[in-house]
């Protein structure tokens, strides 16, 4: 018996002793190779890693990058030395992910508690995947171990070629106690700043420059709105169902609020300062049975005081691709084929080229407004395609009466007249695109003291105004046996006496003062809302709405009320450009007046233009040269000059296409009346060309003129 007790006792400390050295063995690290930690996600630390990164929430411990030899941010630094300098070591460095700056490449800005850095580009361990293929990726807030070079690209110091050895999500906290649950359609009238919940599904993803996700349409069954994040839109696509925290907002880029203000324009309805709270990864269709159907005409005629930006409207529209010059623009036309407007795009159009198969036709497009461009003298709205349907779209013919009427008929006659226009109206409508040919017009006034119609030349029917007063006109539309009618209001208002300055005096007052002056509309200012008018003293600028446009044309005599302005900086002696800004158009006399060329300078060149002082105040000058125009056209530019033997003279314009009248001229010696601009403060005069004098005639710059 007591050797039984014995042999027992012996085994319990046999296999005592060998338990304890099972445990020593796996806890013991001084087992493991000194330069990985035992649970790393690769074998050893190496420029080859055979393996891609894991999310290290699943089962890692917090200490297991401590084996790396990581560097710190302010380290990393002072690494990359001078401008020029590529290190031909990789470091290691752990740091948090403050921003994904794009989504393709894994260009990102890390940080750590000594600093922050670039990083170029992002790859997998092994350096084969770029950022935008990983399976799995990190994202802002996470934290990362990298593997990289450093450089200093011409005085930028940044991170070149990281190669992700590993990352961690972390989970921001956040209390979701704190926010309101909403639908999407209570979330858009929701006051600024209010913290929302808010499910969705994704019905388009918006991209800045670089093609860099930017933010994203989500859709419920009540409304759509618009989330601006570029790290959620990074993790999403079409269909995903999500749940987002947000902060709501009315977005304005910064230097149009004051104009946004001045047209009632609240800007861009959308979520911010949002938190990606669940996704489903699916493809789900999104809800669109609550949209309202509209036409392109009625939703860009929509006053921009209606919150209407982020929504999204059911339209029959016209889908055409034009392509410039290292740019392609998509259009929305109304089914009159013109009234319209292309999308808003920050990538040259590259993140639209899925409109590709629509180019040409006639499509049922589900059409937002993104948000509304702001300036002095206009506010508009742009416009962004969710989905896009070629339901081989027949215009029904029953409908062409209707649409002559509404397209053809209507927008000829303003609300009010102060002079009698004499305008010959439209008789008759054809189009190819709807294919019908030949839809009649004729027009009716209920009182013909006030409005009346004339016919000079036969088939000719021309508008005039006679005694103030209100009158109403009837518009007819007839093709093959169907009619249709719609009426309008004229009113004549009485002629009202201004006191009016003429333009040299009104050059006198003080900048910021208001103006009354009266002359005559000139050719179009270029690169700006205006035009340049005339009277026997001077010329001038004039800046306006873009919506005046749609009543006045160059011959016209008008009345308008501005502010005395010029476009310099105060801290600068350039003189600036002279210009009355933000004119309202107060009488409308018409006519067909020639604008005075009496004092065009006419012993100048080109060489004079440029040579002229930019401290001294040439803006109200009109100059007569002879010069060559010069086009040159590439697949991705177009620039056009004047050149003058070994002078040359700069057009100012923000695109050469605003100058396409001049292509005609190319290589031509020509006469020119130009006026010297300086709306940027350059340190030299620029051009406007006002027109073109040719042994056919004059050919004017009518760039804004509708």
């Amino acid at each position: 018996m007591k050797k039984i007790l014995l042999l027992l006792l012996v085994l319990a400390m046999t296999l005592s002793v060998l338990a304890s050295c099972n445990t020593n063995n796996s806890s013991d690290p001084t087992d493991a190779p000194t330069d990985a930690p035992t649970d790393a996600p690769i074998d050893k630390p190496t420029d080859e890693p055979t393996e891609e990164p894991t999310d290290s929430n699943e089962g890692e411990a917090e200490d297991d990058w401590a084996d790396y030899d990581v560097i710190t941010i302010a380290e990393a630094l002072e690494l990359c030395g001078e401008p020029g300098n590529l290190t031909t070591e990789r470091y290691y460095i752990r740091a948090t992910i403050v921003s994904i700056d794009n989504a393709q490449y894994g260009a990102m800005t890390i940080k750590d508690d000594t600093g922050t850095i670039s990083v170029y580009g992002t790859y997998s361990a092994d350096g084969e995947i770029n950022y935008s293929a990983m399976s799995e990726k990190p994202y802002k807030d996470d934290e990362v171990l990298l593997h990289c070079i450093l450089q200093n690209y011409n005085g930028t110091k940044e991170v070149q070629n990281a190669r992700l050895i590993d990352f961690r999500h972390i989970d921001v906290e956040i209390n979701e106690a704190d926010y309101t649950e909403m639908t999407i359609e209570e979330a858009r009238e929701a006051e600024v700043g209010t913290k929302i919940k808010v499910d969705g599904v994704v019905a388009r993803i918006t991209y800045a420059n670089g093609m860099i996700p930017m933010g994203v349409y989500i859709v419920d069954e009540t409304q759509s709105i618009y989330v601006y994040d570029g790290d959620i839109a990074q993790r999403v696509a079409i269909g995903n169902k999500i749940t987002i925290l947000g902060s709501k907002a009315y977005w304005i880029l910064e230097n149009e609020q004051n104009s946004a203000q001045k047209f009632g324009y609240k800007g861009c309805c959308q979520l911010e300062s949002a938190t990606l709270l669940s996704n489903d990864e699916k493809t789900n269709e999104f809800d669109l049975s609550w949209v309202s159907e509209t036409t392109v005409k009625d939703l860009l005629e929509t006053p921009v005081t209606e919150n209407i930006t982020t929504s999204i409207f059911k339209v029959t529209a016209l889908v055409k691709k034009a392509p410039g010059n290292g740019f392609t623009n998509y259009y929305f036309n109304d089914l009159d084929g013109t009234t319209g407007s292309y999308t808003y795009s920050q990538c040259n159009g590259n993140d639209f080229a899925w409109l590709d198969e629509f180019d040409g036709k006639i499509c049922t497009v589900y059409l937002s407004v993104i948000n509304a461009k702001s300036t002095s003298s206009d506010c508009f709205f742009r416009l962004l395609p969710i989905k896009v349907i070629d339901e081989g779209f027949k215009f029904n013919l029953d409908d062409t009466a209707e649409h002559v009427v509404k397209y053809y008929g209507l927008d000829q006659f303003n609300a009010s007249y102060t002079g009698n226009p004499a305008k010959e109206l439209v008789t008759t409508v054809s189009s190819e695109l709807l294919g019908f040919e030949g839809a009649t017009l004729s027009y009716s006034s209920s009182d013909e003291k006030i409005v009346y119609f004339t016919t000079e030349n036969p088939g000719a029917v021309v508008f005039n105004c006679g005694e103030a007063g209100k009158a109403t006109v009837t518009v007819k539309g007839e093709y093959n046996g169907k009619s249709y009618t719609a009426t309008v209001d004229v009113v004549v208002v009485p002629n009202v006496e201004y006191d009016t300055l003429t333009i040299e005096e009104a050059k006198k007052k003080e900048v910021g003062e208001e103006v009354i002056i009266k002359g005559i509309i000139g050719p179009s200012l270029v690169n700006k809302s205006g035009f340049y008018l005339f009277d026997e003293t001077g010329m001038i600028a004039i800046t306006v709405n873009e919506s005046v446009f749609d009543n006045v044309a160059i011959g016209y005599e008008v009345v308008l009320k501005g502010k005395r302005d010029c476009f310099k900086d105060a801290d600068k002696t350039h003189a600036g450009q002279l210009a009355i800004s933000n004119c309202e158009l107060l009488a409308n006399y018409y006519g067909e007046h020639d604008y005075h060329t009496f004092d065009f300078i006419e012993d100048k060149t080109l060489a004079d233009i440029y040579a002229l002082d930019n401290n001294e105040q040439h803006s109200d000058e009109v100059y007569y040269v002879k010069a060559t125009v010069n086009v040159v056209e590439t697949n991705y530019y177009t620039t056009i000059k004047l050149v003058d033997g070994n002078s040359s003279l700069s057009l100012y314009c923000s695109s050469a296409n605003q100058y396409s009248f001049l292509k005609q001229f190319a290589g031509k010696e020509v006469f020119l009346e130009i006026a010297p601009c300086n709306w940027n403060n350059k340190s030299y005069y620029a051009g406007c060309v006002l027109a073109v004098e040719t042994q056919d005639g004059v050919v004017l710059n009518t760039l804004n003129f509708k």
